[in-house]
């Protein structure tokens, strides 16, 4: 028997520990069962980035000593010719899976690492991969795939560290949102993932819906930017030395023509302008590459046409060419509408729509934040200062949050989500002072008002503008004012503009 009952229990739990979401409480639970007495009570309830920014928490540290120990007498064990089952060795495999972790993953944040440094980081690897696994008696699963094992442990790295540093905050809407970036990208079940659904998971579209200013582009990059790369043992580095490529459009920025052109690529000649060949991001992603279309409420009903044939069929043509192309990377979109309503009104493809919908990613806002952690305001702007003034953030941080303490903010919806909060800082440092748009639009409207010297135009843009400062989104305002959602969004960018 390789384990004892006492050890079997702690090799089940550190199994159970290895394929856990690491940014849900279950996952400090399990080191809390698998440590003890020795469980450290002032830990965080879950990982998140803190002012310290500590990657190695004591329980982390506690816990790899009580794995290596435990692994190591039953490595002692297997070489002295002692009985094992299968279920046995399957636990003794996990337990290796997190020693390879710590030994050869922890510390590596500094990516992606010269030819010269990965040949070396690989070679040490297999030779951990040997003296924990090669049995002349036994047969350790998974010991004959050390590459897969390589390329799954530096992708938990890679995802974990563009989780940890992209999604900042406390409270339980960031916490389920950093879960639900990691689920995406390996799903609910770890262990299923690294069997079979790990070179499959690039073909699932993901959909991040949210406000405005709540980071939709931050969870698009840190889903994209965490696929699974192979790793080529022949050549000893990662099959696509670019598999960090990432291409974001902001669809509302560009017209239809243009917005076709950056995407599937054009022939020269193919219309006005086009006075070169194009490669388009389908093309130039690739196959560890990553497709982002912010605002994809905003496209053009003839492009969701053509873009649901790249989804079904992974299958475009360029402008101008009849060849074939292959779409093989990751497609993600984000958008602020209810593509529901847009569905209804007829401006959204319900077809294109379920060609998105099989992973959808929400993005909380701030106000639901600072409602589940009222505390989370001084520890965002903390954060901010930081970024703006990195040698100097704590007296900036206090002067700030003084000024906040005597404002009338208190109660403000933040419309702007973090984006607004960011700016907010800025005034404040550069003018000791914030304004709010809502506040300052209200005070002219309402003198305007009081003077009757506004059109019946200006008087339904400031109102159509101030009702979309509240709700946060065009379509929000429009269902409170009982008018078309472009209705409200010409109205309002009139004022947003002037």
């Amino acid at each position: 028997m390789l384990f004892t009952e006492t050890e079997r229990t702690l090799a089940e739990t550190i199994s159970n520990i290895s394929f856990a979401n690491p940014f849900l409480p279950k996952r400090v639970e399990l080191e809390r069962q698998a440590l003890g007495g020795q469980f450290d009570p002032d830990t965080r309830p879950f990982w998140s980035w803190s002012l310290n920014d500590e990657l190695d928490r004591p329980n982390i540290v506690k816990l790899t000593q009580k794995v290596l120990s435990l692994t190591e007498e039953s490595r002692s064990k297997l070489l002295s010719g002692e009985e094992a089952s299968g279920k046995e060795l399957l636990l003794y495999s996990d337990l290796v899976w997190y020693v390879l972790y710590y030994e050869h993953f922890a510390k590596r944040i500094n990516q992606p690492h010269s030819p010269k440094d990965e040949t070396a980081a690989w070679e040490r690897f297999l030779e951990s991969v040997d003296y924990w696994m090669k049995f002349s008696a036994h047969k350790i699963p998974t010991y004959n795939q050390p590459e897969h094992i390589y390329a799954c442990l530096y992708q938990v790295k890679r995802a974990f560290l563009n989780i940890f540093h992209c999604v900042i905050g406390r409270s339980w809407p960031i916490c389920k949102l950093r879960a639900n970036i990691w689920e995406s990208i390996f799903t609910h079940d770890m262990r299923r993932s690294r069997q079979s659904l790990y070179n499959s998971m690039n073909e699932v579209t993901t959909l991040v819906v949210g406000n405005t200013g709540t980071g939709k582009e931050l969870v698009a990059r840190a889903v994209g930017l965490s696929q699974y790369v192979p790793f080529d043992k022949n050549k000893k580095q990662f099959t696509d030395a670019e598999s960090g490529r990432f291409f974001p459009l902001n669809l509302s920025a560009f017209s239809p023509t243009l917005i076709e052109s950056e995407l599937f690529g054009h022939e020269k000649g193919s219309f006005t302008g086009a006075i070169a060949n194009r490669t388009g991001w389908l093309e130039s992603a690739g196959r560890y590459g990553t497709v982002f279309l912010d605002e994809i409420g905003e496209l053009d009903v003839s492009i969701q046409v053509k873009l649901l044939r790249v989804l079904q069929q992974r299958q475009f043509q360029k402008i101008g060419d009849n060849k074939t192309l292959e779409f093989k990377g990751k497609f993600i979109g984000a958008t602020n509408r209810d593509l529901a309503r847009e569905i209804e009104k007829g401006n959204f493809r319900e077809d294109f729509y379920y060609r998105l919908c099989s992973d959808v990613i929400s993005t909380p806002t701030l106000v639901e934040q600072l409602e589940d952690r009222p505390s989370e305001l001084g520890f965002l702007v903390d954060f901010i200062c930081r970024r703006i003034a990195p040698s100097d953030h704590e007296e900036i941080r206090d002067s700030v949050i003084e000024w906040f303490e005597s404002s009338k903010l208190k109660n403000y919806q933040w419309p702007g989500n973090m984006r607004e909060l960011e700016q907010c800082v800025r005034n404040i440092i550069i003018h000791n002072h914030y304004s709010p748009p809502s506040t300052e639009m209200t005070s002219n409207f309402s003198k305007a008002f009081e003077e009757v010297t506004l059109t019946s135009d200006e008087l339904l843009s400031e109102y159509c503008a101030k009702a979309y400062r509240k709700y946060g989104s065009y379509e929000k305002a429009a269902e409170v004012l009982g008018l078309d959602r472009r209705t409200v969004r010409a109205k309002a960018s009139k004022i947003k503009t002037d």
